[in-house]
Order: C-alpha cells, then structure tokens, then sequence
C-alpha cells in the first residue's frame, strides 16, 4: 500500500458584485484512492446569506470492473454515499455531492466577519484503502453582512384597563410574536420572525434593517378568541424604526376558553407487553376550567392504577375518571396548562399480532367552550410483535411438505434473506452457503443482491458472499433500510434419481457475532405422473392433504383449537375442534406458507402448511 499523505490546496476567489465566492480546497491520498474535497461558498447581499456545497471529486487509480466507492459519517456511521465501477474504467473518477449539516447560513448568523458552515466527518473506502478522518467544517469571510436589530416588549394582562404594565397585571409566557417584513428590491418578498415570550412576559424579535420598507408585529389569530381588540391592543403593530422597545401588547380577557382532550400514545403495542397511555385535557382561555375526563380503555387491556401517574379517580370496568381544576392559561405563569395521566396498561394473553387496540376518551363540555369538536379523541393501536428475518427460500418450491420437483427441473434459485435486528449498525454481513452434493456448483450464478457484494470460493462447493463495509443499521434505528438480499441459481446434476432430496441452508454472520441459521430449503426429485397427497401428523392428529387449495381435513383433534398463522405469527384463523374428522375451509386464504398449531388436552404441536 502507498504511503498516505496530506496536501492542502487552498485557492481563494472574490468577485467585486452583490455576491462572493471563497473556496477552500483540500486534496487527501492513500492507497489507490485521491479525493479532493471541493466546498464552495457563496454570500450574497441580496438574500442576506450565504450558501455552502461540497463535492467529493474521488479518483481509484487501479480500478477493475465492480470496484467500489463508499464514502461515510465517522461520527453516525450512515453511508452518505457509494457506487461501484460498471465499466471496469481505469483510473475511475466518481464525483459525490455530500449534504452539509448546514447549507445555507442566513446574515444574522455571521459573527467576526465570519460564516461557519459544518458537516460529517468523512471517511472514503474503496476495497483495503480507506481514508479516514477527513474534516468538512469551513469558514466564509462575510465583510459586508446585511444589518438586523431587535424589537422587544412585554405582553400582559392589563387587568386594570390602563394601557400599561404596572403592579396586578399578569405577564404571559409562552406565547407567539409574529414578525412579517417587507422588504424593497433588490431584496423582495417577506421576511418573517416567530419567537415565544419568556417568563416575564418579554419577547425580543430580530428583524432585518438591510432592504427594509416595514414591518408588523402581530399575535397569531388563533389568540384572537381570547384577546379581542380593545382600545390598548389593536392586533398588531406596525414600523419602520429599528431598533423598537416598548412594543406592549396590553390585552384583555374574554370569557371564552378552548379546552381540548387527546391522548399520546406508542406507535403499536405488543401482545403482553405493558404501555403508557397519556390522555390530557388542556385549556387555552383566561377563565378556567373544571370538569371530568373519562378514558374507556380496550377491554382487552388491564389498567394498573399503582403503576400509573396520576392514578383515576374513578374507575368502573373500562372506564376511568379524573377530575381536573381550575385548567387556565394564566395559572402558574405559564400559557398552556395541561391535566395528564399516565395510565399503564397490559394487553391481555388473547391480543395477538394483527390486532387493534382502541380507546375513545373525552373531557366536560363547558357552555364558553367555542370548539367543543376537539374535547373528543379515538386512537387504536396496532399490535405487532417481531419474528426471525433470515429466511432461505428456493424456487421452485415444489409440492408438499418435502418440495417434491421434477427431474426435467432447470434449475434451482435460491434467495437467503438477512436483518440485522440488533442495537448497531452492521459493518459487515458475510453469508456462507455450503451447496448439495447433487447441484453443480461451477454452474452457480448471481441473480441479485441488495447491496454492493464480492461472491468468494472457500472451498468446492462453499461460496462466501461478502457484503464488507455495508453499514447495515439495526431495524430499531431504521427497519426499512435494515434488510438485505442475496439471490443465486445452481444447475442440478443430471440422472438424479426419484428420491433424492436437495438440502440447502444459510449462515449470516453479523461482524463478529456467531452465525445465524436459516431455516433448511428442501427439494426432493419425484414422478410427475404419480399425484402425491401428503399428510401432516403430530402424534395422533392428522391434517391433509398438505399442500392444500380449498380446504384441509383435520382427524383426532376433537375439544382441541386449530389456529393458522402467517409466517410472521399473525394468527390469520383458528377454529375450535369438536368432532373426530373435521373439514376446514382455507379457499380465502392467500397462497404461501402457513404455521398449523394444534391445541388439546394432551399436546400442542405445530407445522408447516403449503396453501396453493
């Protein structure tokens, strides 16, 4: 391998105009790999801000057909990008845009005379080199920034009607000033500002001084229930000073209130797993409010009251009550005040993965409520469990459980599905495949992948495929782009005799952990003039024929439960078993593979069914 080594380049370029260009340019070698780290920076006075953009301009100077280019966030480990070289082009030159964490930087952000743009610290792979550590933060002179300044005041209650803030008057915190600007060409359009008071009832808003004609300082309309125009508060204030102190809003109480009624809750639930449910009733009025909120809960839920915040008052069955008082915006210094409990349930042992869960909760209407629409909320929840994600699936399946094919059969394809269902990303995923005696492993070729993958010989007929630095994030930080693929046919020898059974399993090693185990693919060569109907049999029960179309006899299962379930677990029918024989109706059944579970006095068992 080369020695790596540093060069920085930095070129500086001003233009004389409404906007500037400054850029700084790093170049980064090791191994095979040169990069040039390209940012260019952009301020213009027009829009008041500055822009940044970074290309990667990466060379491999050996390259080879399917080489490849990764390039990473050392600090998340999110792949930012990655190609492979299709045309076997050497040197193979790749240019990649990398997303900064900040790309536009608006004037009021310069301090110094100075910008600061940030991003991801880089790491670029290609095969066995790596560079590793590059840094993307930059810095853009702004010598002539657009001016801004501050408008402040206090908002209140002016209890006492004066037009002034003085001793009994309430200050608000939490509420929203809105700022709206007009600005004059060459800068046009509107500027807007929105902050939130503070505990004192002060707010202070920046505005932009540069390109100003005026601008409004106004309360959102939302509030406009509450506060009504009165002689000391007109809705807004209008100027074209900057700086401004004094802007009061001095306003006065109406007697109508807003109170809402919701619930947060989990995205889904898991059969037996315990939740909390947070139902809240909230008032945004100056005249408080008192009442009851009722919550009637999932009959198939336990409420635990020592395990909860705020435990209900009353409860009857599924139903709970709290009694809330005195809910005013006022109250406690702050805008916005909230009842919450925290109610801890358990769903019972009959929710099952593909259930719903639902909850229907509501608070007293009072006569000066004006939307008593949102004093009532429904949520269901989904309830979802997790199953194992490595799976090999072979193609053609065949009939019956054994996977009975023809002799004349092409072919055999092969796809072993993988997830990486930890806590970490995945650096590597490395997937061993030892092929059957009575495939030709010369004959083996690649269909597909997921991502970028090198196929690897270890031995005669054992293939590796390696998925190296493929930075699989676990499914808890990103389950749809925690999967992956590998899709592979093989040619069977020919003469194979009736009979003979074709075996074929997976091992998924995650990094360094020990090998995860897919199931068993299983094919057995067989007449295709003799009709076979297999039967299923777990001690004394028997179910047939397997595979199945209409429907499926089931013998010796009387006072037991049949359940059928998808291969995710969801139970998808179940049907009690009195009779001796009993015949079972699976036509709307989709077709695939189904899990049987048998259920009586003596045994459970389950296994597989092939509904075609």
């Amino acid at each position: 391998m080369k020695k790596g080594y540093l060069q920085l380049l930095f070129c500086f370029l001003l233009l004389v105009s409404s906007s500037s260009t400054f850029a700084q340019i790093a170049t980064y070698n090791r191994g095979d790999i040169t990069a040039v780290i390209n940012p260019t920076m952009n301020h213009d006075s027009n829009a008041c801000s500055s822009t940044c953009f970074v290309t990667a301009n990466i060379t491999i100077n050996s390259s080879f057909l399917n080489d490849s280019v990764i390039i990473v966030d050392t600090i998340t480990h999110t792949r930012l990008f990655a190609t492979g070289n299709a045309t076997g082009a050497s040197p193979w030159s790749v240019i990649a845009g990398i997303n900064m964490y900040n790309t536009v930087q608006p004037d009021y952000m310069v301090g110094g005379g100075v910008v600061f743009f940030n991003g991801p610290v880089l790491k670029i792979i290609s095969g066995v080199d790596t560079i590793d550590s590059i840094p993307n933060n930059y810095v853009l002179p702004v010598p002539n920034p657009c001016t801004y300044n501050n408008v402040t005041g206090t908002i209140y209650v002016d209890n006492n009607g004066d037009c002034a803030y003085n001793a009994g008057d309430v200050p608000l915190n939490g509420l929203i000033v809105t700022g709206t600007e007009n600005l004059f060409s060459p800068s046009t359009g509107l500027y807007m500002n929105n902050v939130y008071t503070v505990p004192t009832g002060i707010y202070t808003m920046r505005m932009q001084q540069s390109w100003m004609t005026n601008y409004t300082i106004s309360l959102p309309p939302s509030y406009a229930f509450i506060f009504p125009v009165t002689s000391c508060f007109t809705g807004s204030i209008t100027s074209t000073t900057l700086p401004l102190i004094n802007a009061d809003f001095p306003l006065q109480c109406s007697s109508n209130i807003d109170l809402q009624c919701w619930a947060n809750a989990p995205c889904d639930i898991r059969p037996l797993g315990a939740f909390l449910l947070h139902p809240y009733a909230t008032n945004t009025g100056c005249d408080s409010a008192t009442g009851i909120m009722t919550l009637i809960k999932d009959s198939h839920t336990t409420y635990n009251a020592s395990l909860s915040t705020n435990p209900a008052t009353y409860v009857s069955g599924d139903t709970l009550q709290w009694n809330y008082t005195n809910l005013t915006n006022i109250s406690n210094g702050a805008y916005w005040n909230s009842f919450i409990a925290g109610v801890h349930l358990t769903p019972d042992a009959t929710v099952n993965i593909g259930d719903t869960l639902c909850f229907h909760g509501y608070a007293t209407i009072a006569s000066n409520d004006i939307d008593s629409t949102n004093n009532v909320f429904n949520i269901c929840i989904p309830v979802v469990a997790s199953f194992d994600p490595n799976i090999k699936e072979v193609s053609p399946r065949g009939t019956g459980v054994t996977g009975n094919i023809p002799v004349s059969t092409p072919d055999l394809e092969y796809t072993i599905h993988f997830q990486n269902t930890g806590t970490a990303l995945a650096y590597n995923v490395n997937v061993v495949d030892t092929l059957d005696a009575d495939v030709d492993a010369l004959s083996l070729k690649i269909v597909g992948a997921s991502h970028y993958m090198v196929p690897e010989w270890l031995a005669p007929g054992v293939v590796r495929f390696n998925f190296n630095s493929i930075f699989l994030p676990d499914s808890n930080t990103n389950e749809p782009a925690s999967h992956g693929f590998v899709r592979f046919k093989v040619n069977m020898h020919t003469g194979l005799a009736l009979g003979t059974q074709i075996k074929n399993k997976g091992y998924i090693y995650f990094d360094s952990n020990p090998a995860v185990i897919t199931n068993e693919a299983l094919n057995t060569i067989a007449d295709p003039t003799v009709a076979v109907t297999n039967v299923i049999q777990s001690g004394n029960v028997r179910i047939y024929p397997n595979p199945a179309t209409t429907q499926i006899t089931v013998e010796n299962l009387q006072n037991g439960t049949l359940s059928i379930m998808g291969i995710n677990g969801n139970v998808v029918m179940s049907k009690e078993i009195t009779a001796v024989k009993t015949t079972i109706d699976i036509s709307h059944l989709p077709a695939g593979m189904y899990i049987i579970k048998t259920t009586n006095k003596n045994s459970t068992s389950t296994t597989k069914l092939i509904k075609q």
